[in-house]
Protein backbone atom coordinates (compact mmCIF):
# COMPACT_ATOMS: atom_id res chain seq x y z
CA UNK A 1 0.00 0.00 0.00
CA UNK A 2 2.71 2.68 0.78
CA UNK A 3 4.91 1.71 -2.34
CA UNK A 4 1.49 2.66 -4.37
CA UNK A 5 1.03 6.02 -2.17
CA UNK A 6 4.60 6.90 -3.30
CA UNK A 7 4.22 6.74 -6.83
CA UNK A 8 1.63 8.35 -6.78
CA UNK A 9 3.26 10.78 -5.06
CA UNK A 10 5.85 11.00 -7.87
CA UNK A 11 3.19 10.74 -10.12
CA UNK A 12 1.59 14.27 -8.99
CA UNK A 13 5.34 15.62 -8.18
CA UNK A 14 6.01 15.28 -12.05
CA UNK A 15 2.29 16.38 -12.99
CA UNK A 16 2.23 19.56 -11.13
CA UNK A 17 5.96 20.24 -12.75
CA UNK A 18 4.82 19.29 -16.73
CA UNK A 19 1.71 21.12 -15.89
CA UNK A 20 1.14 24.42 -18.63
CA UNK A 21 -1.25 26.25 -16.24
CA UNK A 22 -0.89 30.16 -15.92
CA UNK A 23 -1.20 31.67 -12.73
CA UNK A 24 -2.22 35.34 -13.41
CA UNK A 25 -0.77 38.16 -10.80
CA UNK A 26 -2.51 39.14 -8.28
CA UNK A 27 -4.38 42.61 -8.44
CA UNK A 28 -2.28 45.59 -7.12
CA UNK A 29 0.74 43.34 -7.39
CA UNK A 30 3.56 45.98 -8.03
CA UNK A 31 2.15 48.17 -5.01
CA UNK A 32 2.10 51.14 -7.12
CA UNK A 33 0.38 54.22 -6.17
CA UNK A 34 -0.71 56.92 -8.60
CA UNK A 35 0.80 59.80 -6.51
CA UNK A 36 3.20 61.97 -8.52
CA UNK A 37 5.96 60.47 -6.23
CA UNK A 38 7.39 57.28 -8.37
CA UNK A 39 9.34 55.89 -5.39
CA UNK A 40 7.55 53.16 -6.37
CA UNK A 41 8.96 52.63 -9.26
CA UNK A 42 12.74 52.74 -8.22
CA UNK A 43 12.93 48.42 -8.49
CA UNK A 44 11.24 48.14 -10.94
CA UNK A 45 12.47 47.59 -14.70
CA UNK A 46 12.96 50.11 -17.12
CA UNK A 47 13.82 50.46 -20.08
CA UNK A 48 15.66 53.27 -22.62
CA UNK A 49 13.83 55.18 -25.46
CA UNK A 50 15.36 57.30 -27.60
CA UNK A 51 16.64 58.40 -31.16
CA UNK A 52 20.37 59.47 -32.52
CA UNK A 53 19.74 62.70 -31.44
CA UNK A 54 18.33 64.32 -28.49
CA UNK A 55 17.79 62.75 -24.65
CA UNK A 56 17.65 59.36 -23.81
CA UNK A 57 13.75 58.67 -22.08
CA UNK A 58 13.01 55.75 -19.94
CA UNK A 59 9.96 53.94 -19.77
CA UNK A 60 8.63 51.08 -17.54
CA UNK A 61 5.17 48.90 -18.46
CA UNK A 62 3.44 46.21 -15.94
CA UNK A 63 0.38 44.68 -16.31
CA UNK A 64 -1.62 42.28 -13.21
CA UNK A 65 -4.80 40.72 -13.70
CA UNK A 66 -6.68 43.83 -13.38
CA UNK A 67 -4.64 46.81 -14.42
CA UNK A 68 -1.67 48.37 -16.78
CA UNK A 69 0.65 50.21 -15.31
CA UNK A 70 3.34 53.00 -17.75
CA UNK A 71 5.98 55.04 -16.55
CA UNK A 72 7.59 57.11 -18.71
CA UNK A 73 10.45 60.23 -17.99
CA UNK A 74 11.64 62.75 -20.67
CA UNK A 75 15.06 62.44 -19.06
CA UNK A 76 16.78 60.02 -17.75
CA UNK A 77 19.59 61.25 -16.57
CA UNK A 78 17.22 64.16 -15.14
CA UNK A 79 19.27 66.32 -16.15
CA UNK A 80 17.91 67.00 -20.12
CA UNK A 81 15.41 69.80 -21.28
CA UNK A 82 12.62 67.96 -22.87
CA UNK A 83 9.06 69.00 -22.50
CA UNK A 84 5.99 66.37 -22.31
CA UNK A 85 5.00 64.94 -24.94
CA UNK A 86 0.87 63.91 -25.19
CA UNK A 87 0.16 62.42 -28.40
CA UNK A 88 0.86 58.88 -29.70
CA UNK A 89 1.05 56.62 -26.55
CA UNK A 90 0.65 53.20 -29.11
CA UNK A 91 -0.29 50.43 -26.35
CA UNK A 92 -0.76 47.28 -28.04
CA UNK A 93 -2.89 44.04 -26.00
CA UNK A 94 -3.38 41.26 -28.12
CA UNK A 95 -4.01 42.63 -31.69
CA UNK A 96 -6.27 45.34 -30.66
CA UNK A 97 -3.95 49.13 -30.79
CA UNK A 98 -5.12 52.44 -28.72
CA UNK A 99 -3.45 55.10 -29.55
CA UNK A 100 -3.53 56.81 -25.70
CA UNK A 101 -3.91 60.95 -25.78
CA UNK A 102 -3.09 62.77 -23.02
CA UNK A 103 -5.28 65.84 -21.81
CA UNK A 104 -4.78 68.92 -19.74
CA UNK A 105 -1.04 68.34 -20.36
CA UNK A 106 -0.37 71.21 -21.95
CA UNK A 107 0.49 74.09 -18.89
CA UNK A 108 2.08 72.01 -16.51
CA UNK A 109 3.41 73.98 -14.04
CA UNK A 110 6.71 73.16 -12.60
CA UNK A 111 7.81 71.33 -9.65
CA UNK A 112 4.32 70.02 -8.85
CA UNK A 113 1.70 67.55 -9.94
CA UNK A 114 -0.88 67.47 -12.67
CA UNK A 115 -3.66 65.06 -12.58
CA UNK A 116 -4.41 64.34 -16.51
CA UNK A 117 -6.84 62.52 -18.05
CA UNK A 118 -5.91 59.47 -21.03
CA UNK A 119 -8.21 59.73 -23.78
CA UNK A 120 -8.26 56.31 -26.30
CA UNK A 121 -8.40 57.80 -29.92
CA UNK A 122 -8.02 54.58 -31.62
CA UNK A 123 -11.62 54.46 -32.39
CA UNK A 124 -13.52 57.86 -31.71
CA UNK A 125 -12.05 59.69 -28.67
CA UNK A 126 -13.22 58.04 -25.88
CA UNK A 127 -12.65 59.64 -22.58
CA UNK A 128 -10.29 56.99 -19.56
CA UNK A 129 -12.51 58.47 -16.85
CA UNK A 130 -11.41 55.76 -14.11
CA UNK A 131 -7.70 55.36 -15.17
CA UNK A 132 -5.41 57.43 -13.13
CA UNK A 133 -2.25 59.30 -14.15
CA UNK A 134 -0.33 62.14 -12.73
CA UNK A 135 2.20 63.97 -14.53
CA UNK A 136 5.15 66.01 -12.93
CA UNK A 137 7.62 68.56 -14.44
CA UNK A 138 10.80 68.93 -12.77
CA UNK A 139 12.34 72.34 -13.27
CA UNK A 140 15.95 74.15 -11.95
CA UNK A 141 19.51 74.66 -13.27
CA UNK A 142 20.31 73.35 -17.07
CA UNK A 143 17.26 70.98 -16.68
CA UNK A 144 13.25 70.66 -17.69
CA UNK A 145 11.89 67.58 -18.05
CA UNK A 146 8.07 65.31 -16.71
CA UNK A 147 7.58 61.91 -15.67
CA UNK A 148 3.99 60.77 -15.71
CA UNK A 149 2.52 57.83 -14.17
CA UNK A 150 -0.87 55.92 -15.53
CA UNK A 151 -2.77 53.16 -14.23
CA UNK A 152 -5.57 51.69 -16.50
CA UNK A 153 -8.02 49.21 -15.94
CA UNK A 154 -8.90 46.44 -19.11
CA UNK A 155 -12.33 47.16 -18.88
CA UNK A 156 -12.18 50.52 -19.50
CA UNK A 157 -10.23 49.38 -22.84
CA UNK A 158 -12.92 46.26 -23.41
CA UNK A 159 -9.90 44.18 -22.99
CA UNK A 160 -8.69 40.98 -21.42
CA UNK A 161 -6.49 40.70 -18.35
CA UNK A 162 -2.95 40.20 -18.96
CA UNK A 163 -3.13 36.19 -19.15
CA UNK A 164 -2.46 34.83 -22.56
CA UNK A 165 -2.33 38.62 -23.73
CA UNK A 166 0.99 40.25 -25.29
CA UNK A 167 0.69 44.04 -24.10
CA UNK A 168 3.39 46.67 -25.54
CA UNK A 169 4.04 50.44 -25.73
CA UNK A 170 5.43 52.41 -28.03
CA UNK A 171 5.88 56.01 -28.21
CA UNK A 172 7.51 57.11 -31.36
CA UNK A 173 7.30 60.92 -30.16
CA UNK A 174 9.93 59.75 -27.98
CA UNK A 175 11.89 57.23 -29.52
CA UNK A 176 11.15 53.80 -31.93
CA UNK A 177 11.79 50.94 -29.33
CA UNK A 178 8.87 48.77 -28.25
CA UNK A 179 8.39 48.16 -24.03
CA UNK A 180 6.71 44.53 -23.45
CA UNK A 181 4.90 44.35 -19.95
CA UNK A 182 6.40 42.90 -17.09
CA UNK A 183 3.79 40.71 -15.78
CA UNK A 184 3.54 40.28 -11.48
CA UNK A 185 3.22 36.63 -10.77
CA UNK A 186 5.94 33.61 -11.26
CA UNK A 187 3.04 31.23 -10.20
CA UNK A 188 3.92 29.10 -13.42
CA UNK A 189 7.39 28.41 -11.84
CA UNK A 190 6.24 28.41 -8.27
CA UNK A 191 3.94 25.50 -8.80
CA UNK A 192 6.79 23.84 -11.43
CA UNK A 193 9.13 24.23 -8.46
CA UNK A 194 6.66 22.45 -5.89
CA UNK A 195 6.13 19.55 -8.35
CA UNK A 196 9.64 18.85 -8.69
CA UNK A 197 10.20 18.40 -4.91
CA UNK A 198 7.42 16.57 -4.19
CA UNK A 199 8.54 14.21 -6.94
CA UNK A 200 12.07 14.17 -5.61
CA UNK A 201 10.89 13.49 -2.34
CA UNK A 202 8.68 10.18 -3.33
CA UNK A 203 11.78 8.85 -5.14
CA UNK A 204 13.82 9.52 -2.45
CA UNK A 205 11.32 8.06 0.55
CA UNK A 206 10.93 4.68 -2.33
CA UNK A 207 14.70 4.21 -2.76
CA UNK A 208 15.23 4.51 1.01
CA UNK A 209 11.95 2.13 1.87
CA UNK A 210 13.72 0.29 -0.73
CA UNK A 211 17.24 -0.28 0.28
CA UNK A 212 15.63 -1.07 4.15
CA UNK A 213 14.36 -4.07 2.72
Amino acid sequence: MRKIIFTLMILFGVGMSLEPTVVSAATDDFNIKIDGKFSDWDDKPKHDVYYDFGPVKEASLLADDKYIYYYVSTSKSHKDNLGFQTVDYQLKIGNRLHVIYVKNAWDIKPNQNTKVLLQDTSNGDRNLVNSSAIVHRFVGPGYDYAVMECRIPYEELDAASMSGQDISMKTPQLGMQIITAVGGSTGPYVLAGVGVVIAAFGIFKYRKRKIIK
